[in-house]
C-alpha cells in the first residue's frame, strides 16, 4: 500500500496532485510513442503526452469521431522502437481535445504491463 504525500509535493521528478488540482494521482510529461486502437478496424498512432499511473494523455492530429467514456485499446511503447516493451490494455475516453488528442482512463491492464508503467513512473 502507498503512503499518501501531501498535496503539491516534488518527489522523484513527478509531480504529486495539487490542492487546487482535481487529479488524484501524479502525472509525469513523456513523448513517447502510443497507438489506440477503436475494435479491429481502426489504428491510429500518437505521441504520449504524460502518464499518470490511471491515464494518460495522446497527442494526436487524426481526427476521429470518439466520445466521452467510449472503449478504446492503447499501446505505449516504453522505449521507442522496442515494441517488446509495450504497455497496454483497454481504456475508456474522458476527454476529447479537437485538433489536439484525447484522454484515456485506463479500466484494464495485464500484470506485466503494470509492472513497466510503476517502472517509467519511479513507483
Amino acid at each position: 500500500m502507498e503512503v499518501e504525500k501531501p498535496l503539491g509535493t516534488r518527489e522523484k521528478g513527478r509531480m504529486t496532485m495539487k490542492q487546487n488540482d482535481r487529479r488524484r494521482e501524479g502525472r509525469v510529461a513523456l513523448n513517447l510513442p502510443a497507438r489506440i486502437s477503436v475494435g479491429s478496424q481502426l489504428s491510429l498512432q500518437g505521441k504520449l503526452k504524460d502518464l499518470s499511473f490511471k491515464s494518460a494523455f495522446i497527442a494526436m492530429k487524426n481526427s476521429v469521431y470518439l466520445d466521452m467514456n467510449d472503449e478504446v485499446g492503447f499501446s505505449i511503447q516504453r522505449f521507442p522502437g522496442d515494441g517488446s516493451r509495450l504497455i497496454q490494455g483497454l481504456a475508456r475516453v474522458s476527454r476529447v481535445v479537437a485538433g489536439e488528442g484525447l484522454a484515456i482512463y485506463f479500466t484494464r491492464v495485464d500484470e506485466a504491463s503494470s509492472s513497466l508503467l510503476r517502472e517509467l513512473l519511479h513507483l
